[in-house]
């Protein structure tokens, strides 16, 4: 079975901080992150951005809030029920 879900654009984000001319550290500070490192983290997929920090990212680097999702899909991992 192939599942619809969406991922976060991190490239995106990253191009936008880098045009926007924000440092990791600018970046930390404006989004309440404690250190450039867990940002820089959550900007390279080690770590997960959080509900909460989405929209202050969509507004500081004027992104539409829809366009820092990407659709994906992927198998399931249950194996199909056979009758």
């Amino acid at each position: 079975m192939i599942l619809l879900s969406y991922e976060i654009d991190l490239q995106l984000i990253k191009q936008a901080r880098l045009e926007k001319g924000y440092t990791l550290e600018e970046m930390s500070k404006k989004l309440g992150i404690k250190g450039k490192s867990n940002y820089f983290k959550r900007e390279n997929g080690d770590t997960e951005f959080k509900s909460t920090e989405l929209p202050m990212l969509s507004d500081l680097l004027d992104i539409d809030y829809e366009k820092i999702f990407v659709k994906s899909l992927r198998k399931s991992k249950q194996k199909e029920a056979t009758a």
